[in-house]
């Protein structure tokens, strides 16, 4: 199976991509445990995925949580 070109753009853009700002977020919180983040590269680079993820799980959560379908896989209805 393939990914049609626009598919896989849109999944790069939207899932396989770190979150603007979550490098810096990584950094600081290194820094915060009183560590020097460019003596840590390769954890604040996985950091950053990993918070990225984490954001995008927690915002799909709540939109769940206040009844907002996902219009992706669940098409919205026309009224009757």
């Amino acid at each position: 199976m393939t990914i049609p070109v626009t598919d896989y753009a849109w999944l790069v853009a939207c899932y396989w991509s770190p979150l603007s700002g979550m490098h810096e977020v990584a950094a600081n919180l290194v820094a915060e445990w009183g560590h020097d983040p460019a003596d840590h590269p390769h954890l604040v680079d996985e950091m950053e995925l990993e918070l990225s993820g984490a954001l995008i799980e927690t915002a799909a959560d709540l939109m769940r949580d206040h009844g907002l379908p996902d219009l992706r896989v669940e098409p919205a209805q026309a009224a009757p």
